[in-house]
């Protein structure tokens, strides 16, 4: 079985959170300078978190999972990367009108139809 990679720190845990941590982000459409910010953290503190070379404290944990609008157990979760992203997304428009979760899913249905279409040509 072939060896997951790990961080600086040695913690594959560290990768794990970091990995999810960078989804969400990007699935808020937020930049590290953004996050960072948001959470009084120096730019190169958040890189290194979404890296895996630094494990945030649970405290530290809990407020990035609040900043970037997902549970604490989506950073956490060991998922692949789409079922990071599915969840992720989940958990951001969970608490909708059960309209506008409609309106997400046809839009996300609409692009990616419009996108394999485009990738055929």
């Amino acid at each position: 079985m072939p060896r997951k990679p790990k961080a600086a720190n040695g913690s594959t845990l560290g990768i794990r959170i970091g990995r999810n941590i960078k989804i969400a982000r990007l699935a808020l459409g937020l930049t590290q300078a953004q996050v960072a910010e948001s959470l009084d953290l120096e730019n190169v503190t958040l890189s290194r978190l979404e890296t895996g070379a630094q494990l945030p404290s649970i405290e530290r944990l809990d407020e990035v999972a609040r900043v970037l609008k997902v549970s604490l157990t989506a950073l956490l979760a060991d998922t692949d990367k789409d079922s990071a992203m599915a969840d992720m997304l989940v958990e951001v428009i969970k608490d909708l009108p059960a309209r506008e979760k409609k309106f997400v899913y046809e839009f996300a249905a609409s692009y990616a139809a419009h996108w394999k279409a485009g990738k055929k040509k």
